[in-house]
């Protein structure tokens, strides 16, 4: 009798169990997805609140800019460019401004070089 003996393919309880497999895979990808677009919307609003946060303070502030700031004219005027406001010299250029990358090893030694002729 044909009955009892085993046909090729796949058999229906494996068919149930693959398509189980799939369709779960789909809705957690799915519910992933659904958050990581929520996500990205709520950084956007928080970005843009923070955005407009900032202009707000930027314009309620009396100083808006570094050149006009009369504590920055003081320091120019007794110590980066003494008796007066000259702001691109060599030292407010050589204090003022950030290294980065090679510059820092060059910039450590030279600090300590200063702290031991400073004691």
């Amino acid at each position: 009798m044909n009955i009892f003996v085993e046909r090729g393919g796949i058999t229906r309880r494996q068919f149930f169990k693959g398509t189980g497999i799939i369709a779960a895979t789909a809705v957690f990808a799915g519910i992933l997805g659904k958050i990581g677009i929520d996500i990205f919307k709520a950084s956007d609003k928080y970005i843009e609140k923070r955005i407009a946060g900032l202009y707000t303070l930027d314009e309620r502030m009396t100083i808006r800019k570094s050149h006009e700031n009369p504590e920055i004219i003081q320091i120019y005027k007794e110590f980066l460019s003494p008796g007066e406001v000259k702001p691109l010299t060599e030292k407010s250029h050589h204090l003022l401004h950030t290294k980065y990358g090679s510059e820092i090893p060059e910039l450590i030694k030279e600090l300590e070089a200063h702290r031991h002729h400073a004691a």
